[in-house]
């Protein structure tokens, strides 16, 4: 991630952590269970009082909230039809849609709801994998 700490208005990024946050009708122990930062923390970032929030906190709030930081020189981010027909069956975010509107399958975008549906469905199922804690392996020798 190429974001610079030191360049995002704190209540800007704190309204964009809110707003997600509502969306998806997360808590603040919600959020700090998926990032590992503290609630207290969150809740200072969200209402301006933490001024200059690191680059490894604005990571960690991404991985679980999607884009925060809006490049405003990358905005104009086509949508296709079939995206954006699935972002409003779905009640996708603004941010999830802006992802998946950057993939391409072997160099071609999806173009039907059906694909998408596909696509986001997949990724969706396959959080568990990075989630769930992964079990030592036992190698035995005979």
């Amino acid at each position: 991630m190429h974001t610079k700490a030191s360049t995002i208005a704190a209540e800007s990024l704190g309204s964009r952590i809110q707003a997600v946050r509502s969306e998806r009708g997360w808590s603040l122990a919600e959020v700090a269970r998926r990032t590992g930062l503290s609630r207290a923390y969150i809740n200072a970032i969200e209402n301006g009082r933490s001024t200059r929030p690191g680059a490894e906190a604005i990571r960690r709030l991404e991985e679980a909230l999607g884009p925060l930081v809006v490049d405003h020189r990358e905005r104009s981010i086509e949508i296709p039809a079939g995206l954006s027909a699935l972002a409003k069956s779905r009640s996708l975010s603004a941010g999830e849609v802006q992802i998946l509107a950057g993939l391409r399958v072997r160099g071609d975008q999806p173009q039907t709801e059906a694909r998408w549906a596909f696509i986001y469905d997949a990724l969706v199922a396959s959080e568990s994998m990075d989630t769930r804690p992964r079990r030592a392996r036992v190698h035995r020798r005979a």
